[in-house]
């Protein structure tokens, strides 16, 4: 999850997540019809679920960070960056069942926050992949073993040849080598956590940067930044005296109708509520605020001419994720939930009438995806 901290105070670890009630009895495949006034369960058992997307045949693909179990240190990094081993997996959802057709994907604790494959995509049988990490410690990927090499980065595979392994993945945009090479934002170390992306056609890609704050576009050999976004306005320190700039921390986009990026923020510490903003992006790097008065956005997701939103917490941070799905105003400061209420709500995804969202996103083996009607 992409958060960032880069103040003397350390952030409370995160809070145990409050359960909620589905209205759904059990689990159903992702093509059938719920009732209109219903939620329905569609996947269960997911270790740190985090973006989602609907591939052909309704089929969903989901991003599981992993669990972080047998974790080690990363050789010069702080004692709080470890590495978790290959945990990390997709799991994808259709008329057939539930099944991982992806894993053996890098995973990383940090501070006790679950860090590895972030955000999946599929067009025909091609699958592509955004792997996450290794934040503040990124300038240390060369000296971990190969096999965590997939930090960072983003990579695709063919589905005909599934149950994939991360070792089948093809190397395709690496987010975190820009970071410690480019470092768009200033920011002393490179901090790369790439936790979003959208297809720009062929082999070209958008992705966000949750640690470096950047928009960058990648693949086809070349590579640039779009846009770095501006960190908040200081806002008190909860922890002591003094204000704090929160950090910008993008961690999704969207193309929209107009064509323009869709960039949503989570902000760093301390998480203010009513903080995050959602930013339209042109082509040309020109930044301009499309929404305001949001609270650690996750996802974005277009339906038609409407934005929805996943917020991972609609209010206080450090007591319990408790977040919703909302409508996204234009210009507006104020935007109705959907649903709320959600046990750690984080990536949403939509298909016809339907939204899917990743609950639980913090939990090793209890995450799950519900279907929320949107009519």
């Amino acid at each position: 999850m992409p958060r960032r901290i880069r103040s003397t105070t350390t952030a409370a670890a995160l809070s145990a997540l409050l359960g909620i009630a589905l209205l759904s009895a059990g689990v159903v495949p992702a093509g059938a019809a719920p009732p209109s006034d219903e939620t329905v369960t569609v996947a269960t058992g997911l270790n740190n679920p985090r973006q989602l997307s609907v591939g052909p045949g309704q089929a969903l693909y989901i991003a599981e960070a992993g669990v972080a179990t047998d974790c080690t240190p990363i050789p010069g990094a702080p004692p709080e960056f470890q590495v978790c081993g290959l945990t990390g997996s997709v799991t994808e959802v259709s008329r057939d069942g539930q099944r991982r057709v992806v894993t053996g994907l890098p995973t990383m604790d940090f501070g006790g926050e679950v860090i590895g494959a972030s955000d999946v995509a599929v067009r025909g049988n091609r699958i592509a992949v955004l792997t996450g990490g290794l934040a503040a410690a990124s300038t240390a990927r060369d000296s971990l073993p190969e096999q965590y090499a997939a930090f960072g980065t983003l990579r695709t595979g063919d589905l005909r040849a599934a149950p994939l392994t991360g070792a089948d993945l093809t190397l395709e945009a690496d987010a975190l080598a820009y970071e410690v090479e480019v470092n768009p934002d200033g920011n002393q170390p490179p901090d790369s956590n790439a936790v979003g992306f959208t297809s720009l056609g062929g082999d070209r890609w958008a992705i966000v940067d949750a640690g470096g704050n950047t928009l960058l576009r990648m693949g086809d050999g070349a590579e640039s930044t779009i846009a770095v976004l501006p960190n908040g306005e200081p806002v008190p320190n909860p922890f002591g005296p003094g204000m704090i700039p929160p950090q910008a921390v993008p961690t999704d986009v969207a193309i929209g109708p107009d064509g323009a990026y869709y960039v949503s923020q989570l902000t760093g510490f301390p998480f203010p509520t009513g903080g995050s903003s959602i930013w339209r992006i042109t082509a040309d790097g020109e930044a301009s605020v499309y929404a305001t008065g949001l609270t650690m956005v996750t996802s974005l997701a277009w339906r038609g001419d409407t934005l929805y939103a996943v917020q991972l917490d609609d209010a206080n941070f450090f007591d319990g994720h408790i977040g919703s799905l909302r409508e996204v105003i234009p210009g507006g400061s104020e935007h109705e939930a959907v649903v709320d209420g959600l046990s750690a709500p984080y990536g949403v995804a939509i298909h016809g009438h339907w939204a899917y969202v990743t609950v639980d996103s913090v939990s090793s083996g209890d995450g799950s995806v519900i279907r929320v009607d949107l009519r």
